[in-house]
């Protein structure tokens, strides 16, 4: 069953990322893509409980760190209190759902521009803790 709610918070969230790739051109980076393919692959995927929530996502700046949490998380948040989310099997279907090649954003991206791609989900393994740590920035806040 496709959830129309939960298809439309995946194309909100890509959205929000491209517009915030507008201002922070690291947000494509490797490094930044497979932090937030993580933390989508362990909540969103697995369905782990978001009693804890990443930080840090190897942007070069705290802002540019707290921007990607704050959209991440909004959507973690909005879908994990959506039902219909619980009909939705964890593992495989779910990273379908992320992986649409019928999502595009207004600016010509897909998910692969903001997660990777990846044949099968992750595993379920814990997160890494420099994730919820602050990152090391060049620019002192």
């Amino acid at each position: 069953m496709i959830s129309e709610a939960i298809i439309n918070a995946i194309k909100a969230l890509y959205t929000e990322l491209d517009r915030l790739s507008e201002i922070y051109e690291e947000l494509m980076d490797t490094d930044v893509r497979e932090s937030i393919h993580m933390t989508l692959n362990y909540y969103f995927v697995w369905g782990n409980e978001l009693d804890r929530l990443p930080i840090s996502y190897g942007m070069f700046s705290y802002e540019g760190d707290k921007s990607v949490a704050n959209v991440v998380n909004s959507f973690l948040s909005y879908v994990s209190n959506n039902s219909e989310l619980s009909e939705i099997p964890v593992g495989k279907e779910r990273l379908v759902m992320l992986q649409n090649l019928k999502i595009t954003t207004p600016g010509g991206y897909q998910y692969d521009d903001f997660i990777g791609h990846s044949d099968e989900p992750l595993p379920s393994d814990e997160l890494p803790e420099d994730l919820f740590e602050e990152g090391d920035y060049d620019d002192e806040v």
